[in-house]
């Protein structure tokens, strides 16, 4: 089995489920972040799987930034379609494909040290666990 990087995969995928947003989607905010809509993704290397020869469990993290209350609330709520979308069409890259996906946390508002020190950005974070096979 290879090495399977669950952050790419999953940005893979949310940028081809969400193409509108393709070249917003990351693992850190930009520098210049502000009055910008994007997602920043945060995977773990991978997680309790009980058959961790054949597949990783992974947990991971959506923040979904926006100048308005209301659209950051909605690109984290499509953000999660796009990966239920994903899991349940086996959405794959060279390397594996991605299935069994759960919500772990609903998008919710959070008051982080970034958008916190801005009033004119807001920030919803949602929790979820997917889990990838190599195709190999």
């Amino acid at each position: 089995m290879i090495d399977i990087d669950p952050e790419k995969l999953i940005i893979k995928a949310l940028q081809y489920y969400l193409p509108e947003h393709s070249d917003r989607v990351m693992t850190l905010a930009p520098t210049d972040w502000s009055d910008r809509e994007f997602l920043v993704v945060r995977a773990t290397g991978g997680g309790a799987s009980s058959q961790p020869h054949l597949y990783k469990v992974c947990y991971f993290e959506i923040e979904a930034f926006s100048s308005t209350r209301g659209d950051a609330s909605r690109l984290a709520r499509r953000a999660g379609e796009a990966m239920i979308a994903a899991a349940r069409e086996n959405f794959r890259d060279e390397t594996a494909y991605l299935f069994r996906f759960r919500e772990v946390n609903a998008p919710w508002l959070v008051h982080d040290g970034l958008s916190s020190k801005h009033g004119d950005e807001f920030m919803f974070q949602g929790t979820y666990n997917i889990s990838m096979r190599s195709l190999r």
